[in-house]
């Protein structure tokens, strides 16, 4: 089928463009809607076709440089941030976790109903549940699964359901302080988790696919989960006890002092935490591999 948008043709895509991506449905939808109704019969000529040979060309180098992007790209980002966390780059990686880490903090305060502000260092959230908050934030969800199975994008859908799930659970604990607390480093190793499977984006998201986003979020990823689970698979000494001057008692002091977690405890948990992030990881890794290669091996096949 030929693509109405790049003049690609290939037997192999029946719903969707091999070479930028588009979703036929969807773009000719979004094409009618911008075109004035007085204009539709008016149609431009196609492009000259592109000759088969040229064709099958452009659809085995797209998919080989997949295989081979899928192969090197996440092992050696991670490489590359361990290395880098050894320098005097580490300070931007820091940086970066650390915008990560604030995040966790007002994610899980959402998620336990009350009000926060992730800034730069610190992020002010609420003492008290607000059911507004609540309600608000699972609406939000429910919304946003909807919208998700109306356009078909299941991932999505499986994300807002995991959400919610989240939501309940966390509703349900005796102690939403300690999670607050927990989830900056905690929640900072799964969003740079998030960020790198990013790379894994089906076809369908071609402004992923076909920009350096993609790569952007893959190294911001890659850097800021070394940045962390380093911290907590090195020595004790570099772990950040003590008061951050001008705000409060660090995080591993507040989990240690005023909620009691022995040192042992807490350590392990941030371990065992970066330790399933990246299974996880290892797991998708070889899932968007083992793809690639079947994708490559028919393109070959058809053009046999």
């Amino acid at each position: 089928m030929r693509c109405p948008k790049c003049q690609f043709d290939h037997e192999l895509q029946t719903t969707e463009c091999l070479k930028c991506g588009i979703v036929f449905a969807r773009y000719q939808a979004a094409l009618e809607r911008a075109t004035d109704p007085g204009a539709r019969a008016a149609r431009l000529p196609l492009a000259p076709p592109m000759p088969r040979a040229e064709r099958n060309d452009a659809v085995r180098d797209d998919t080989v440089r997949e295989l081979i992007c899928r192969a090197l790209a996440v092992p050696s980002a991670l490489i590359v941030a361990r290395l880098i966390a050894g320098t005097g780059l580490g300070t931007a990686a820091a940086i970066l976790a650390m915008v990560l880490h604030e995040t966790g903090h007002a994610i899980s305060a959402w998620l336990t109903g009350r009000w926060a502000v992730p800034l730069l260092w610190v992020t002010p959230h609420g003492e008290q549940r607000s059911w507004g908050i609540v309600l608000t934030l699972t609406a939000a969800t429910f919304f946003a699964g909807f919208y998700a199975w109306k356009a078909r994008r299941w991932g999505w859908l499986s994300l807002a359901a995991a959400v919610l799930l989240l939501q309940l659970i966390v509703l349900r604990q005796p102690a939403p302080g300690a999670i607050i607390v927990f989830w900056g480093d905690g929640g900072a190793m799964v969003l740079a988790t998030l960020l790198m499977a990013a790379f894994y984006a089906p076809r369908e998201s071609a402004r992923l696919r076909n920009s350096g986003l993609r790569w952007g979020l893959l190294a911001i990823g890659a850097l800021s989960f070394m940045h962390v689970f380093l911290l907590w698979t090195g020595p004790w000494e570099n772990i950040p006890f003590g008061e951050i001057e001008g705000v409060n008692l660090s995080d591993p002091s507040l989990l240690t002092e005023m909620y009691g977690w022995p040192v042992t405890r807490l350590v392990d948990r941030y371990v065992r935490l970066g330790q399933i992030c990246l299974f996880a990881l290892l797991t998708l890794y070889l899932w968007g591999l083992a793809s690639a290669y079947l994708q490559t091996r028919r393109t070959l096949k058809a053009e046999a």
